[in-house]
């Protein structure tokens, strides 16, 4: 593999062109990070950097992250009005939102977000500066006319006194979102994913394991192929991007569904949390002695998510997930179709444990009579998502 080159993970921007605009803010350092983050997920990227960000990151920079020559100034060919699916300005300074704002183009960074704003194409500015700044009246309207003209701003919260540009992960997922957006099949789509947990007493609980990695990874794929994503999030481990409707128990997980419903039927529900089927009939208002030796904890089942949201969402798609341990590939699939039967699932993923350990395939897809073996994680993914498009067409 070549020093430049990056490895491949995933396809939600393969055949897409992204002009990824470069100005003179500090943020501009993070270029090489964000550049290669596009390149992995299959992006075709046109660059071309200020004056002002020259002098924060050098073109030869920016030509090995991008893995394409760099525009800094006019030339003939005029790269600028080479109409792309998508311009990315990260850094935005203030004084870009001014220019833009205005209608300025006194460099070649200024027309090609014209000329792609002319084309109809999305615009992502993504600003970064402190705070006081920020917060100033003029850079509000600023951001405020930028909305109204149709563009989209990504910014994070304060940290240390400045908004610092957003992880390229999360600007990336951004990009894919709104360049894949619209595409047929599309579908509003609630994720529920990671553990669950209920207290024995104020300081103890009964919880089963549960990473969240699958649900997010779902989630991160379905949000970047276009798709408007919920998602609710119990316990979960790991440094991953998690963002959601907190839910850490099953009656958390119930709540959480009727709250999606009422802003908006889903149209299909994905459910890949591991909900307790049974929890405590009582909790000890008392922290319980470590001293006990005769201690019983009386179970009741828990409240059924897939139950609840049959009962108040009738006639919407839901694909589970089913995990099974010690039991044969043969069983596990005639466990998946009962599960089927017993639940109206649309769909299950049905996975052995020694599966998600990397003994045999990721998993597997049921759904009407047909079953898909899922190899991978992104296989996990992507047959999902073609699912949902599917009926979404």
């Amino acid at each position: 593999m070549r020093d430049s080159a990056v490895s491949v993970v995933g396809s939600s921007l393969s055949g897409r062109g992204i002009h990824l605009v470069v100005t003179g803010g500090i943020a501009a350092v993070e270029t090489v990070r964000l550049a290669r983050e596009l390149r992995r997920h299959g992006a075709t990227i046109t660059v071309t950097m200020t004056d002002e960000a020259k002098k924060i990151i050098t073109p030869l920079a920016v030509g090995w992250a991008t893995g394409t020559r760099v525009n800094v100034g006019w030339s003939s060919d005029l790269p600028g009005l080479e109409v792309p699916d998508l311009v990315l300005v990260a850094p935005a300074t203030r004084n870009t939102l001014s220019k833009i704002s205005s209608g300025v183009m006194d460099d070649p960074a200024m027309m090609a977000v014209a000329a792609a704003s002319g084309a109809g194409r999305p615009i992502l500015l993504v600003p970064s500066m402190h705070d006081d700044l920020f917060d100033d009246p003029v850079t509000q309207d600023l951001l405020a006319t930028m909305r109204e003209k149709g563009h989209h701003v990504l910014t994070s919260p304060s940290e240390e006194g400045r908004r610092k540009q957003p992880a390229p992960e999360v600007i990336v997922r951004r990009t894919c979102a709104l360049v894949n957006g619209g595409r047929p099949g599309s579908s509003r789509v609630a994720v529920f994913y990671g553990g669950t947990s209920s207290n024995i007493d104020p300081v103890r609980v009964i919880s089963n394991t549960s990473s969240g990695r699958t649900g997010f990874l779902v989630a991160d794929h379905l949000e970047r192929m276009g798709h408007d994503v919920t998602t609710v999030v119990g316990t979960t481990t790991g440094p991953l991007d998690h963002r959601g409707i907190s839910a850490r128990s099953p009656a958390d997980m119930v709540d959480a569904a009727s709250t999606i419903l009422a802003d908006g039927e889903p149209d299909v529900w994905v459910l890949a949390a591991a909900v307790l089927d049974f929890e405590p009939t009582d909790m000890s208002t008392e922290k319980i002695s470590s001293k006990s030796t005769d201690l019983k904890v009386d179970l009741r089942p828990a409240p059924r998510l897939i139950d609840h949201i049959r009962e108040i969402s009738p006639g919407t798609k839901i694909i589970s997930f089913k995990l099974e341990t010690g039991i044969s590939q043969d069983e596990l699939l005639d466990r998946a179709r009962s599960h089927i039967e017993r639940t109206g699932s649309d769909a299950v993923i049905a996975n052995l444990l020694r599966g998600l350990e990397g003994d045999g395939p990721r998993g597997f897809m049921v759904h009407g009579q047909t079953t898909e073996t899922l190899e991978s994680e992104q296989d996990l993914c992507s047959g999902i998502e073609s699912l949902i498009s599917g009926w979404g067409s």
